[in-house]
């Protein structure tokens, strides 16, 4: 069986900080209320006391957006030359970019690849590839198809990129509350090679959805076109969350994944979930499943839901952060929209010092 293991880490945090505080006023603002109004002034008043509360409920203190003039073409090549710093991009065979926040053709992995080509002719003709029907899983089904062209098609060197501009893709209106206050932007992403000499070893990866006619409705939405980045997501597109069922079924997906690892015997020293709610999802399972809270990556209550780019964001802290060793397990386990589930699970081998890249 062919090894795969990874090779290079790098994420990007974006500089604006958007506080708890901050991002109530920006859903006031962008409701258009006439606050001279009495039950406008209600909802106003009402919405504040919420934004002070979301830290009590959610664990969450506060988020990062990229600035307006960024673009996730210009973004994600930025994270894929941090990546390839110490690799040759001849060897570059394949480019896979989970989004949430983009759609449309041609794709970021189409643009990064265009706009690789001015620095590095040396580039050839990789295979490209956009996903994002599955939302915050994305990265995880990256990861799945990228071991797979390397155990199944030979493939020797693969990118996958996570590139979320969420914060131009929710609502900016107190009724979205539930759903708006919770997403960053963020961009993370990892190189995997064949062999087992690079950072970590891909010991396992799956993916697969639980998808039925119950659940298909309780996460939906759509995102920016990658042609016009400018452009508003028209607010019926905009995203949703049916907030209880989902937190419900996504403890019960992380749950679930976790045991299936803990039932074959395989040690996990550390967790790395996707970001979705620290108070009533990560810290819940992290007790119900006995695994230790201090052994749980989590970042979300200074990033909020950064989508498919919460586990590569993760990785990439611990494997520079100095808190693993090598021989350490770490699972990786992302769910999303189409109650979609991805999970891998890593031998961590030669860590690179430093601090994450950003």
């Amino acid at each position: 069986m062919t090894d795969v293991s990874i090779a290079a880490t790098a994420s990007i945090l974006p500089e604006t900080v958007v506080s708890n505080r901050d991002i109530g006023e920006k859903l006031i603002a962008g409701s258009n209320l006439h606050i001279e109004d009495e039950s406008a002034a209600e909802l106003v008043e009402q919405t504040r006391t919420r934004a002070d509360l979301i830290e009590k409920k959610t664990g969450l203190r506060a988020r990062r957006f990229f600035r307006p003039e960024q673009t996730p073409a210009e973004v994600g090549l930025d994270l894929l030359n941090r990546l390839m710093d110490k690799e040759q991009w001849s060897g570059l065979q394949a480019i896979i970019v989970s989004s949430s926040s983009t759609h449309g053709f041609p794709g970021i992995s189409q643009q990064i690849v265009a706009r690789s080509r001015k620095d590095h002719p040396e580039l050839a003709h990789p295979f490209v590839l956009d996903i994002g029907s599955n939302a915050c899983t994305g990265f995880m089904y990256a990861l799945t198809i990228g071991a797979g062209l390397i155990k199944g098609m030979g493939f020797e060197r693969v990118a996958c990129l996570a590139v979320e501009f969420s914060s131009r893709c929710i609502a900016y209106d107190p009724l979205a509350f539930g759903t708006s206050t919770l997403f960053g932007d963020a961009a993370a992403g990892v190189i995997l090679t064949k062999g087992d000499k690079g950072i970590a070893n891909l010991d396992a990866v799956r993916a697969a959805s639980m998808i039925d006619e119950t659940t298909i409705g309780l996460i939906k939405g759509s995102g920016m076109e990658t042609a016009q980045p400018a452009l508003e997501v028209p607010a019926a597109a905009r995203w949703f969350m049916a907030g209880p069922p989902v937190a419900i079924g996504a403890t019960k997906i992380l749950v679930d994944e976790i045991r299936r690892y803990q039932t074959q015997g395989s040690k996990i020293d550390w967790l790395i979930p996707h970001q979705a709610n620290l108070t009533r999802i990560l810290i819940p399972a992290c007790k119900t499943v006995e695994i230790d809270p201090s052994r749980l990556c989590a970042s979300f209550a200074e990033t909020g839901n950064t989508s498919s780019a919460s586990i590569p964001l993760l990785l990439d802290d611990l494997v520079r952060g100095g808190r693993a060793k090598p021989g350490d397990t770490a699972l990786l386990v992302g769910f999303g929209a189409s109650f979609a589930v991805g999970s891998a699970l890593l031998t961590l081998r030669s860590l690179p010092a430093g601090e994450r890249a950003r």
